[in-house]
């Protein structure tokens, strides 16, 4: 398995130094940590004396005696003498502060930050760095609060802060926007921008970093030095992208900027970069050893504590590799030892992953677990402390990888409870958190909220191997199986192309290592939690015992366990036909698609008017439509029309590499506009959808989008479930819009004679199988998945045709009666 987490240790973060203003030196990106405040340029040992002499001839009492200490103290950081540094330049700070400067003891209490970040110990940087932003911003002095505000956000960023990174990289990006007329501006906001870029890629968020780094690489505002870190960090991300070729090429491109700045210690560092692409990704190990231990003597020679971690952890993982067990251990042990001395949780949770790879190797399970149970529960607590929901899954998409590892030693003779609460705890965590669903879901739990007739398969699937949990009221197992990945892969590719393709073999190998050797007797619905790969197959389609699944049972989809215990509707489950039952928007007309090629979207989807037509026809309650031009986005922010069906048929765009650009096509917000209107990915989060019971998205490819691992797809079904939508339907593939339309008809047939959703969908999935037609090949019909609620009905409405047969049928016992008597 490749080692992604390696290549997150190699990030460098870029950070202005606030300093005198008299002596103003340049940033210096160091390898292995996030854009600290930048050292200064290199100064010899004859520059170290001098000053220290001029400091033994000052009188205490002397003026100058400040300024001296603070460039003293900047010489002492840049030389790797961080005690020193750290006394000076407080010793700086009491004398600015006796003269009333509140502005230099501002920057003398940022160089006490910045030398105590050098020296990993980050509570007292926090606590130096807050205090020198609280100084400038009363000194009026934004340009060294913009670098100060960066500083105290990379604090956050090593402590594993990372709402707090970010939000204090936001406000340096605030105060310098407001002043990008000033020469300093600039380039500050580029330092700035590469510090987000580093957070962006701990976080997982490559696609951004990679956007910013490109942005900035080469400006001329940026020194070489900070030219070459960004060089630096842009071949980290490239090695996590899997791309060792470009990162080699940047990485000397870096290493020709330091040695042309006389940087030997970034030379030092890029080199060592450089020798983990050649040693990790191409197998070099035996070289990688090598440069390891020598980056670990060097650090060790001038106390950089955090690169000391950094290297006995990378020779620690090559040594696991090399089969070099008890070497391995001796550094892992190490590195934690050292993450917990500086309070490191990133560190000290792949330090313990570590020592539990290491432990396995030998044989020792209880070890092993111990050590992975311990990475979970920082992971946990780290995680918690995040509050913005999208740096939540992020953050997430890395740590999967430890609740694999343990999952996996569990299989192997752990109780069912602890597998499947673990494998719950690994699903869907920040969007499950979007809708307040419970955090810790048990087994027994989740076994008495499951009605009879229904089967439960929780899915795990990892690099690790693969298990499903089938779960039924009574009784539950628990089995390895084998994720056929080329199979799923192939499955895909089949559906893409269209209609007449050989599904069945692709099919039937995933089913053969997937599905249960048996389903209850008497089971009616299968609810499938879906992992990795398998979130793009229809399971409706696999063999099971000589026929398909979908002929056995009704299917779902779920991200997560927890949603069965959602709060239940408080809609009444039978409607007047006066009531609001469904609201429809189909067929969007627009002159222009900015973002989309016109050959896709350049159609106009007329079968989709009439689908929703027929839909409102075949409802007995009041229907609001939006058709052509009145398909306008707005509307589907419209509170005061809640209907408990929404019905949006029209053109989708998935884009699984930029998240963000997933899109729905509306008609001109204004009958002026000509371009299309888009609802993104985003925006869907916020619609406001409480009291929707179904959500049917009736476009192409809404259920696909990024995987996150831990979190799945972020799809739209995912975007309206988490905005309140209880239940949706959404497409796999690209089906066409006629045959759209006659599935969507007899699905609502089912849905308004009161079936639930999972059956009156497997209902118009067996008319279609079962139809003698082109229309039995699942192209048209398996794409249709049900995400969320599929147990209940949906509110359906007495149609005013059975009222008036219902009077009309009083009326004639009533006259009988009154005939009787």
């Amino acid at each position: 398995m490749r080692q992604k987490s390696l290549g997150g240790l190699g990030m460098a973060l870029l950070a202005l130094t606030a300093m005198a203003a008299a002596n103003p030196l340049p940033p210096v990106v160091r390898e292995g940590r996030p854009t600290v405040p930048s050292r200064p340029a290199r100064s010899g040992a004859e520059r170290l004396a001098s000053y220290r002499a001029q400091l033994a001839r000052l009188a205490a009492s002397d003026p100058a005696r400040a300024d001296i200490l603070l460039t003293l103290a900047e010489i002492e950081t840049d030389a790797g003498d961080y005690p020193s540094a750290q006394r000076h330049a407080f010793e700086a700070a009491s004398l600015y502060a006796v003269r009333g400067d509140v502005g230099r003891r501002g920057r003398a209490l940022n160089r006490v930050g910045l030398a105590s970040t050098y020296a990993g110990d980050y509570q007292l940087a926090g606590r130096m760095l807050k205090i020198a932003v609280a100084l400038s911003t009363a000194a009026g002095d934004d340009e060294t609060l913009a670098e100060q505000t960066t500083n105290l956000a990379n604090v956050s960023f090593f402590l594993g802060r990372y709402a707090d990174a970010a939000a204090s990289y936001e406000a340096a990006l605030r105060i310098v926007d407001s002043h990008r007329a000033q020469p300093w501006a600039e380039r500050q906001r580029r330092i700035v921008l590469v510090n987000e870029a580093t957070l962006d890629q701990r976080l997982g968020r490559d696609e951004e970093a990679l956007a910013i780094y490109r942005q900035v690489k080469g400006e001329k505002e940026l020194r070489p030095r900070e030219q070459g870190q960004i060089l630096m960090n842009l071949g980290v991300l490239y090695r996590h992208l899997g791309d060792p070729i470009k990162a080699l090429a940047v990485y000397d491109e870096a290493r020709r900027l330091f040695a042309q700045e006389q940087e030997k210690a970034l030379e030092l560092a890029v080199t060592k970069n450089r020798g983990i692409v050649l040693a990790l990704d191409l197998g070099q190990l035996e070289a990688a050893r090598a440069s390891f231990s020598e980056a670990l003597d060097g650090a060790s020679r001038v106390g950089d504590q955090r690169d000391v971690l950094q290297a006995r952890l990378y020779r620690g993982e090559t040594e696991l590799r090399l089969g070099q067990i008890e070497p391995a251990r001796q550094d892992f042990q190490a590195s934690l030892d050292l993450a917990r001395a500086l309070r490191t949780p990133e560190e000290e949770w792949k330090a313990l992953y570590g020592l539990a790879r290491a432990e396995l190797r030998i044989g020792n399970r209880a070890g092993a677990t111990a050590h992975l149970t311990t990475a979970v529960a920082i992971v946990e607590k780290v995680r918690e402390a995040i509050r913005v929901p999208t740096l939540k899954s992020d953050f997430f998409n890395e740590k999967r990888v430890v609740y694999d590892a343990l999952i996996s030693v569990e299989l192997e003779g752990g109780e069912p409870q602890r597998i499947f609460e673990l494998i719950e705890q690994s699903h869907s965590r920040a969007w499950r958190e979007r809708l307040g669903l419970k955090s810790g879901v048990t087994l027994a739990a989740v076994q008495r909220s499951l009605p009879a007739d229904v089967i439960l398969l929780d899915i795990w699937s990892s690099s690790f191997g693969s298990a499903v949990v089938a779960v039924t009221h009574d009784d539950v197992h628990v089995r390895r199986v084998d994720v056929d990945e080329a199979a799923v892969k192939k499955l895909v590719e089949v559906f893409d192309e269209g209609p007449g393709g050989d599904w069945r073999a692709a099919a039937a190998a995933i089913a053969a290592h997937l599905l249960p050797p048996g389903i209850p007797r008497g089971i009616r619905q299968v609810i499938v939690i879906p992992d990795g790969a398998l979130t793009l197959v229809p399971f409706e389609i696999l063999p099971f015992h000589g026929r398909l699944l979908i002929e056995h049972a009704a299917v779902s989809y779920m991200p997560t366990a927890a949603m069965l215990f959602r709060d239940a509707s408080s809609r009444r489950r039978v409607l007047p036909p006066w009531a609001l039952q469904f609201r429809g928007f189909a067929d969007p007309v627009f002159g222009s698609a900015a973002l989309d090629d016109p050959v896709l979207v350049r159609s106009r989807l007329v079968s989709s008017a009439r689908e929703v037509e027929d839909i409102a026809s075949e409802l007995g309650g009041a229907s609001v439509l939006h058709l052509g031009r009145d398909d306008r986005k707005e509307y589907v922010y419209d509170k005061a029309r809640v209907a408990p069906i929404l019905h949006i048929a029209t053109h989708a765009i998935a884009d699984a590499n930029a998240i963000e650009q997933s899109r729905i096509l509306f008609s001109p917000p204004t009958d002026k506009a000509k371009g299309a209107d888009y609802l993104f990915l985003k925006e869907a989060y916020e619609l406001p959808l409480k009291g929707v019971e179904l959500a049917v998205l009736s476009a192409c490819d809404t259920e696909r989008g990024r995987l996150l691992r831990g979190e799945g797809v972020q799809s739209f079904s995912r975007a309206f479930l988490a905005a309140g939508a209880r239940s949706t339907i959404t497409t796999l593939w690209r089906v066409p819009d006629r045959s759209t339309a006659a599935f969507m008809k007899v699905f609502y047939y089912h849905i308004q004679r009161g079936a639930s959703r999972a059956v009156a969908l497997q209902m118009a999935k067996l008319r279609f199988l079962h139809s003698g037609s082109a229309l039995a090949d699942p192209h048209y019909w398996a794409a249709f998945v049900l995400t969320g609620e599929g147990l209940q009905p949906v509110p359906t409405a007495i149609r005013w045709s059975s009222i008036a047969l219902a009077a009309a049928a009083a009326l004639l016992v009533g006259l009988a009666l009154w005939r009787l008597s």
